[in-house]
């Protein structure tokens, strides 16, 4: 009985998918935008491949990409020959992501399975993984693939298989031939491999790597020689990590609102112990707003777009509070990722350092972390305080799927009256 009403539950979601299809749901704003702007590069490589690869690098905004994603999708309209029957196809395909998760979940905490499940579905409600799904665009399966990474890294971790920390590294180059960004996460798995396995297999790990490469690397080399692509994507990327960063550190404490509910108590109390940690961490965010506010006026730039939920708010007070709110949900952000953080901090902040180095964007949009969030910190993430919310079932499950089945009702309702 169990297993069929979570069986149920599953298909339900996949179901309301398809609804969203059907209604042309577009939760996450630019979703229906991105799919007009690429349909057109796959109809161009659906019709003859060099032709549709000279036109995909003749426009800047898509050179900064690989093309892979839009040649595997008109490779499939070739032998279908119907659009709606590959965008049903993908919306499928997308509907593993939540399993994967939930074999994550399970290969990394061991305990309470239904629970898991049920917090693994969660992913269902995410704005962003829904409209990547239903507008076919390449974001759910890059995800996809990295949490298979994440699979059998954890496997390995378990394990201790070689083979598996080789599947590891194939699953993540895949992955960033759909998006070139997450290729920095290698570093996090070589610096793993480095700490615990011989040098012999973390030759052969980045020799497989190199070779597994070759074809982006040959693509890379060819647009710099024939194309203007180190000013183009100058001119979309922003070497300002500072400004992004504090961007990032919102959105990402936005997501961990429902897991420190109630738990405020025990945080204030680690702190309380650890008076040093809370002033360096507080010192450091007030001598960046110091220099920001008096010294360098845009060491800190407010988007005008994107930001996340929290920037979106702050950006309705008035202009003189914004800078000042913003480094107040910075600090807050900072010392519940520490307070987590504080088992493993060098592993887990070197994660967080790559994650804010695979996204030099000008504009930080909230999808770049949704879902990407909850694989990387329920999955990588070493941290005894979130073994203790799963194992414990300190954080109410009906809170969580409250919480961001608003977010994604307002998400909903918000692009549906600017769209």
């Amino acid at each position: 009985m169990l297993n069929y009403k979570k069986i149920s539950l599953y298909i339900l979601f996949v179901l309301s998918l398809f609804l969203g299809f059907i209604l042309q749901e577009n939760s996450s704003g630019g979703a229906k935008i991105d799919h007009d702007f690429f349909q057109t590069y796959i109809n161009f490589f659906y019709l003859d491949f060099y032709d549709g690869l000279e036109k995909f690098l003749e426009n800047p905004s898509t050179i900064i990409q690989l093309p892979v994603f839009y040649i595997i999708i008109s490779f499939f309209l070739k032998i279908i020959d119907n659009l709606i029957a590959v965008k049903s196809g993908y919306i499928l395909i997308c509907s593993f992501l939540p399993l994967i998760f939930f074999l994550i979940l399970k290969r990394k905490f061991k305990f309470e399975k239904e629970f898991l499940f049920y917090f693994s579905l969660l992913i269902f409600l995410s704005p962003y993984f829904r409209t990547s799904s239903i507008w076919l665009l390449g974001d759910n399966l890059s995800l996809i693939l990295i949490s298979l990474s994440i699979l059998f890294f954890l496997k390995f971790q378990d394990k201790k298989k070689i083979f598996d920390i080789y599947l590891c590294f194939i699953f993540l180059i895949l992955c960033s031939y759909i998006r070139h960004y997450y290729s920095f996460f290698i570093i996090y798995y070589l610096f793993y491999v480095y700490k615990n396995l011989n040098l012999k297999h973390l030759l052969y790990l980045i020799i497989l790597s190199f070779i597994f490469s070759l074809p982006a690397l040959i693509y890379l080399k060819y647009i710099i020689l024939n194309y203007n692509f180190i000013d183009t994507i100058s001119s979309f990327s922003n070497t300002n990590y500072l400004s992004s960063g504090f961007i990032i550190l919102t959105i990402i404490l936005f997501y961990l609102i429902p897991f420190i509910i109630n738990r405020e108590f025990v945080i204030f109390n680690y702190y309380k112990e650890k008076i040093k940690i809370l002033f360096f961490i507080t010192l450091i965010t007030f001598f960046i707003y110091i220099i920001d506010v008096f010294f360098f006026k845009n060491l800190i730039i407010f988007p005008t777009t994107g930001g996340g939920v929290f920037v979106k708010l702050i950006y309705q007070v008035s202009p003189i509070l914004r800078e000042t709110l913003l480094f107040v949900v910075v600090l807050i952000s900072f010392l519940v990722i520490d307070f987590i953080f504080h088992k493993d901090r060098v592993s887990n902040y070197l994660l967080l350092i790559i994650l804010l180095i695979s996204l030099p964007f000008e504009v930080i949009y909230q999808k770049y972390l949704d879902p990407l969030f909850y694989l990387l910190f329920f999955g990588l993430i070493n941290s005894s305080y979130i073994k203790d919310i799963f194992l414990r079932k300190v954080i109410s499950l009906n809170f969580i799927f409250i919480y961001f089945s608003f977010f994604y009702l307002f998400s909903f309702f918000y692009y549906l009256n600017l769209t």
